[in-house]
């Protein structure tokens, strides 16, 4: 009995490390993308964190894919900060190109 509670036990914390590691590689990856989207935007990371009202800190974390507190939220309001300026850049240029900005 002893043998099979010792199994189980292992089997368990085995199941536990690997998913453990399966959500950091997501948070390290979403991260990368959060990361290179910005530099992409040619956008400073000081810049995103005034725009969303994120901690700096926090930010550099999340691009890391380090742990951070409400990840989930704060990720959403990054890409959706990204999305804003990158819908009022191509706004910006389909507006210059029919002539009405400049």
């Amino acid at each position: 009995m002893k043998n099979i509670l010792l199994e189980f036990a292992e089997e368990v914390s085995k199941e536990r490390v690997e998913s453990v590691q399966r959500t950091r590689q997501k948070w390290f990856e979403e991260g990368d993308r959060l990361l290179k989207w910005r530099e992409k935007l040619g956008l400073s990371r000081a810049f995103v964190a005034r725009e969303t009202g994120v901690d700096y800190g926090r930010l550099t974390r999340l691009e890391h894919g380090e742990p951070v507190k409400e990840a989930k939220l704060i990720s959403q309001v990054y890409k959706l900060t990204l999305e804003k300026i990158e819908t009022h850049r191509a706004l910006d240029r389909l507006l210059e190109s029919i002539g009405i900005r400049k």
